[in-house]
């Protein structure tokens, strides 16, 4: 999945030679893992300067959002901190035109991880801290997905969710506010209250009343990296072991124990398959029903698992999560 330029790819289909697009934030995510494979002692191909490079090559392109510069921050710390006093100015004006409070979750979590990183322990950091702490923060101990204003804000995805967690606990482990520990631990603990029989991480929540809106997608990357990577670094911050079971409990979803009974990980393919969803144009009924039902009745109107399929591209971030989630800490998987 990496292109002549160095950068990665957006996504390789099953059966196909050739992968699709291009994505910066990709690039950004699947670097920030080789580096964690690299410190780990895995051996792999890839020439990681020539990534970084093409990444920054890229500065001024308008495919990057803030969150986006935020990831550069928290791959440009894992070599130093060279370019941080550069990146820094380019976020800022980023949020310019939108502010945090406009912001994904999963956007402000990266800012967070970022700034933290790199030492930039400025008013920007302060204020994106602040808002995971205080702004976007429901009374279930959810994250809302955007700051007050958007009709969004109430149902977050699992994405917003998680990184927060990721966020909180590195405030937490450099010591940037006393809140944040108890607030990743109160996050990651409704988290696990809500994961599925299965193992699996839903997708929608609704933030107000801390319930599950809609579980499908249930998507690959969330099961065997972004949870673990938020779960394992809370657990080393916390000492709570219930955070590595969980973790656990996810990745042994993608070996079967999932809706259609499949092995997500294809050797032949080398591909990690994406999700399970709802076979189209259902997915978007099955959205818009649970949403209406969510906020008049307080209840998703339709749930379980009907007219499933996979989704069988795999993307290359997905692989770059999975190193930043295990890579130096296998020995953690409860089986």
């Amino acid at each position: 999945m990496q292109l002549p330029s160095g950068l990665f790819a957006y996504e390789l289909a099953r059966g196909s030679a050739e992968p699709e697009g291009r994505s910066l934030r990709y690039t950004l995510m699947t670097e920030i893992g080789l580096r964690r494979a690299s410190a780990a002692g895995l051996e792999h191909p890839f020439d990681l300067d020539r990534i970084r490079a093409a990444s920054l090559q890229e500065l001024s392109s308008p495919e990057l959002r803030p969150g986006d510069f935020g990831l550069h921050l928290w791959a440009d710390s894992l070599v130093g901190g060279e370019r941080a006093a550069e990146l820094e100015p380019r976020l800022a004006d980023a949020l310019d035109q939108s502010g945090l409070g406009q912001r994904e979750g999963m956007e402000v979590a990266w800012i967070v991880q970022g700034l933290a990183l790199s030492g930039r322990r400025g008013a920007l950091l302060e204020e994106a801290l602040e808002t995971l702490l205080g702004a976007n923060a429901a009374a279930s101990g959810l994250l809302h997905h955007f700051g007050p204003g958007n009709r969004r804000r109430r149902f977050p995805n699992f994405a917003t969710q998680i990184y927060g967690v990721l966020a909180l606990t590195t405030a937490a482990r450099l010591g940037l506010d006393d809140r944040a520990l108890p607030a990743a631990r109160r996050l990651a603990d409704k988290l696990i209250e809500l994961q599925l029989p299965d193992g699996g991480w839903p997708w929608l929540f609704d933030a107000d009343r801390g319930t599950v809106v809609e579980r499908y997608e249930v998507y690959s990357v969330h099961q065997h990296g972004m949870a673990p990577m938020a779960l394992l670094e809370l657990a080393g911050v916390s000492g709570q072991e219930r955070y590595v079971q969980a973790a656990s409990r996810g990745v042994d979803w993608l070996h079967g124990r999932n809706d259609l009974g499949i092995e997500f990980a294809d050797e032949r393919e080398r591909l990690i398959y994406r999700s399970i969803r709802r076979c189209r144009p259902w997915d978007r009924v099955a959205i818009a029903a649970n949403l209406a039902g969510s906020t008049v009745a307080g209840r998703p109107l339709l749930g379980g698992p009907h007219r499933l399929e996979l989704h069988a591209v795999g993307r290359p971030y997905e692989l770059g999560w999975l190193f930043e989630a295990w890579a130096g800490r296998e020995s953690l998987y409860a089986a």
